[in-house]
């Protein structure tokens, strides 16, 4: 199902005050805010047609199970949560937030009625409509909506437009639940440092004086098609499959209000709100060992630089070495929170007699369920990553040990519990034949459920924290 059509809606000859007469704005803010609210009304992002699904690993950092881990390495429920999506343009994210977090209900706020009257759609659309609401609503005016507060608060792609985006995570910590969480972003200044030139084109050819539209993109178009391949500006930016989608224009080259953020800028934003940081949302992406040739054989003066590095300073080699990342994506929370536990990672044998486990719920998936079984019943290895679409973690599990994850498809168990599965499906040592001890079967699973809570595939709690 494609989209509606949508009104063609100019700042050109608008009063900014006519939309936003909030005395607490300046002039310039407040024609900044007209402007983005009309590229917005003009062409809600992301413009995906209304059957348009979102893919598993944007499920997986939507999902509160994933984040709340995170935070606080504790399995939690997501019936009868509530989350806030901030700036849910369409409804796209949105509808991954409501697929990732099953009984959980939505509310869902943007500047842009164009945006919620098609994000109300596309809820509908796929059978949500009664689990949310939506309310036309700026990200500084949060604090409207108490004394409602929220165990999720999402906010993608909209922080980085605001003038100081400390006083955006400000706001949405003003509604958070005490035990609550925030996902947000901001854009890469060293992954979109092209873009960010190309706008500054944009701005001195007056592309950017009034909202862009149709015009504006075909200029673009026929600048860029007329430019030599090896003229810097295309090289990094252009995108021949793109050229007939006026999103990706709309998106880089004439993006209003587009700005970049450094790794420490990030921190400093955290701070400033008096928020916890949390962890990268992709935190699996961001070490710097994934970059050498051999990790094994690490320079010196790099192993020993990462091993008193701080976390801030970790990252920020990552994102110089590489800039992959366009967005960085992180998870923070309220301040003093309970979030002392030991990581899975220093757990002793002792540790795991006391744990519980679980699947993370995006894994466990009728798809998954039948690889699993597959690699059982063949004494296959069981090949994560096709069944979850990253690039990272675990590419395969061992044939041999793999058994011993059925037991949690059919929900979280402890981990005495997957011992004595393991006993009863192989009670016989192969090479002895004589009766398997429990020790052979801890052994290989407390490395493999190791492994895997390492990426995040499976989450394991100590009972007694």
């Amino acid at each position: 199902m494609s989209l509606p059509e949508l009104p063609n809606i100019s700042t050109a000859d608008t009063d900014p005050s006519e939309l936003d007469n909030d005395p607490k704005l300046t002039p310039e803010e407040r024609e900044r805010l007209a402007k983005i609210r009309a590229q917005f009304d003009r062409a809600p992002y992301p413009r995906s047609s209304l059957d348009a699904k979102p893919l598993s690993l944007t499920l997986y950092k939507h999902c509160l199970v994933t984040a709340y881990y995170r935070r606080y390495q504790k399995l939690v429920d997501t019936e009868g949560k509530r989350i806030l999506d901030v700036g849910c343009g369409s409804g796209f994210g949105m509808l991954a937030l409501a697929l990732a977090n099953p009984g959980a209900t939505l509310l869902g706020v943007d500047l842009s009625p164009a945006s919620i009257d098609l994000a109300q759609k596309r809820m509908e659309h796929h059978g949500f409509g009664d689990r949310c609401r939506f309310e036309i609503l700026k990200l500084e005016d949060l604090d409207q909506l108490l004394p409602e507060k929220f165990d999720y608060i999402n906010c993608d792609e909209l922080l980085y437009l605001q003038p100081d985006p400390s006083v955006g995570l400000a706001a949405m910590k003003a509604v958070l639940g005490d035990k609550g969480i925030i996902r947000t972003n901001l854009h890469s200044e060293l992954q979109r440092t092209y873009f960010f030139r190309a706008q500054k084109l944009a701005h001195l050819m007056g592309l950017m004086d009034g909202n862009p539209g149709e015009m504006e993109v075909e200029v673009v178009r026929e600048l860029f098609e007329s430019l030599g391949d090896a003229t810097a500006l295309k090289k990094q930016t252009w995108r021949p499959e793109n050229t007939h989608k006026e999103e990706y224009y709309m998106m880089n080259y004439l993006f209003q209000g587009d700005r970049g953020f450094s790794i420490p800028d990030m921190f400093d934003c955290v701070e400033r709100a008096a928020l916890d940081w949390g962890s990268m949302t992709d935190w699996q992406g961001w070490f710097v060992e994934d970059l050498l040739k051999d990790p094994d054989d690490m320079p010196a003066f790099l192993a020993m630089g990462l091993a008193m590095a701080s976390e801030v300073e970790k990252l920020e080699v990552y994102d110089l070495l590489t800039s992959e990342h366009r967005l960085l994506d992180f998870w923070c929370g309220h301040p003093n929170a309970d979030v002392d536990y030991l990581p899975t990672e220093e757990w002793e044998p002792h540790h795991w007699q006391t744990a519980r486990i679980a699947l993370n719920p995006q894994i466990n998936t009728d798809e998954f369920k039948r690889g699993l079984s597959d690699a059982v019943v063949n004494f296959r290895d069981l090949h994560m990553r096709k069944f979850f679409n990253v690039f990272w973690g675990m590419e395969t599990v061992s044939g041999a040990i793999v058994i011993g994850l059925l037991p949690l498809l059919d929900g979280p168990k402890t981990f005495t519990q997957l011992v004595d599965y393991w006993q009863e499906v192989c009670p016989v040592d192969p090479v002895s034949l004589e009766p398997a001890a429990a020790e052979q079967a801890e052994a290989p699973l407390r490395y493999m459920l190791g492994e895997l809570a390492k990426w995040g595939y499976i989450l394991a709690e100590l009972a007694d924290t």
